[in-house]
């Protein structure tokens, strides 16, 4: 009897067990495949191949600012219903496009993880090309803005899991702030107010100045401002190869100048390219400058990328990552 008794009990354990591991397995959702700046566009070849194709490819295929050769702000791939089969599914960006006399009203709809955790998705519906057109033209900033955004905050989340501690640490302990680097970044050069990281590969080179100086008037976020202060900070502290070489401003290509909020603070975004007088180097930078208001302070992010006759969008894209794992350390001691 209790032997019985027994195997009842081990028989029990054993269903609880399963039916525990299946509602558990049951919520969880796969990763999402695919490279990085790519979307795909899921829609019928005919679509894709008209009018309402060339307003996505408007979007996606145009240039992307402030790099020296051209790339497109994202990479566009097309597949129609058969096409989309479970491979696909999973794809970290998916921009689903219908137009048919079926549709009764108008739609754009947004649901992120629609197949896949940490997927973009983003479908359109419209009874006809030209209604689809103007759908498409009244939201080309949202449309773009949701799959950079959902592909930085993806970034964001892997690179904040498991950063470089030597960095943070030295950060949190000395700038009262915190950035979380991945592998293969370490320290540069460590100055008074100047913190360069860096990430060398024998193709390519990564790097991020930290500097800070006194908020003392309004026109520190003046773009001309920004650039001396830039350029000063590069001519004293990050030299060339060559003797009496140094990084620099390329003030004879377009520099992007915006303002915007970042995380609740005043901040102004500038892009153009770098180049190393005395010397050929040069490439792509971001400079991101913004108000810390408590310690009375301006701290600029300025992002760099050297990787010659290569793609270098991406490169660049995980630096400005990097720049949104911004944590002021009093939210660090509130957490």
């Amino acid at each position: 009897m209790r032997s019985i008794l027994k195997l009842s009990i081990v028989i029990l354990i054993l269903i609880t067990s399963v039916s525990s591991c299946k509602k558990t397995t049951k919520g969880l959702m796969p990763t999402v495949t695919g490279q990085s700046g790519e979307v795909i566009v899921l829609s019928s070849k005919a679509l894709f191949d008209g009018i309402v194709g060339d307003s996505i490819k408007a979007i996606f295929n145009d240039i992307q600012v402030g790099m020296p050769q051209d790339e497109a702000v994202m990479d566009l791939f097309h597949l129609n219903q058969e096409g989309f089969t479970s491979m696909f599914k999973t794809h970290r960006s998916i921009l689903e496009i219908k137009v048919s006399p079926s549709v009764k009203k108008t739609k754009l709809i947004v649901k992120d993880n629609m197949y896949a955790r940490t997927q973009a998705y983003m479908r359109i519906e419209a009874d006809s090309n030209k209604e689809m057109l103007k759908v498409i033209e009244e939201n080309k900033t949202k449309i773009l803005g949701y799959f950079l955004k959902s592909e930085r905050t993806r970034k964001v989340e892997v690179i904040s899991k498991a950063p470089v501690q030597e960095i943070f640490d030295y950060l949190k302990k000395n700038k009262k702030f915190t950035l979380a680097f991945p592998s293969g970044y370490e320290i540069g050069k460590i100055e008074p107010d100047f913190f360069w990281v860096k990430k060398e590969t024998p193709q390519s080179s990564q790097g991020m100045f930290i500097y800070t100086y006194d908020y003392l008037e309004e026109e520190a976020f003046d773009k001309n401002s920004i650039l001396m202060m830039r350029n000063a900070m590069l001519k004293d502290l990050v030299p060339g190869q060559n003797k009496g070489s140094y990084m620099t401003t390329e003030m004879n290509f377009p520099i992007s100048f915006n303002h915007f909020d970042f995380q609740g603070n005043y901040a102004v975004e500038m892009r153009g390219l770098w180049k190393v007088n005395g010397d050929f180097m040069g490439g792509p930078f971001v400079n991101l400058s913004f108000l810390d208001s408590e310690n009375n302070r301006v701290i600029c992010m300025d992002a760099y990328v050297y990787f010659p006759n290569q793609n270098k969008r991406e490169l660049l894209r995980e630096l400005e990552a990097i720049m949104y794992t911004y944590v002021p350390v009093k939210k660090l001691v509130k957490k």
